[in-house]
């Protein structure tokens, strides 16, 4: 174990890529996106807090069902799951524009819009996509906003999104390459 050293944050990246109610607009193929496709979405990294944040598979579904030539239990992987709830920061000036509390508060205080949202690790938030970096990708619906102020804590908007059926197969690489 010598040299090893934990990754820690800030090296995660979140993007909204909204597609309208059609899940062929915005990526055409989530197992192989291009880095053109990922950097026209809205990065939301820096909106997002640490503390309140799951984007990520869950236990799959199985079957559990038995053949006559089984002789013990057996689990048969049948549907990915997959979750999505984001916390992010409200801003003092809700007239700045330029603000990423501000972006992620204008792209979700509506409910009920899809479009994926995109997980990248291992480098900084603020760098664009790049071909060979692998992502996860998950279509969802947002559901509604709710404040969150809680006694000496910034004030905060969470929203939880509802799984649209399509997700990526595991870590898939940008530009499709291994």
């Amino acid at each position: 174990m010598a040299g090893e050293v934990k990754m820690l944050p800030p090296n995660i990246r979140v993007d909204w890529i909204p597609t309208g109610g059609d899940e062929d607009e915005g990526i055409e193929d989530i197992n192989a996106p291009t880095a053109e496709e990922l950097n026209a979405g809205t990065n939301i990294s820096c909106a997002i807090s640490q503390n309140d944040f799951t984007l990520a598979f869950s236990e799959r579904d199985t079957n559990d069902e038995k053949s006559l030539c089984d002789d013990s239990n057996v689990q048969t992987p049948v549907y990915k799951n997959y979750e999505g709830s984001l916390t992010a920061f409200r801003d003092a000036d809700i007239e700045n524009n330029e603000s990423v509390y501000n972006q992620f508060y204008e792209l979700f205080r509506t409910p009920l819009q899809n479009g994926y949202l995109v997980s990248r690790v291992g480098y900084p938030a603020d760098e664009e996509y790049e071909d060979g970096q692998d992502v996860q990708i998950f279509f969802f619906q947002s559901g509604d906003p709710v404040n969150v102020h809680n006694n000496g804590e910034p004030v905060k908007m969470t929203v939880n999104f509802f799984p649209q059926g399509r997700s990526s197969n595991g870590y898939v690489a940008v530009g499709g390459s291994s």
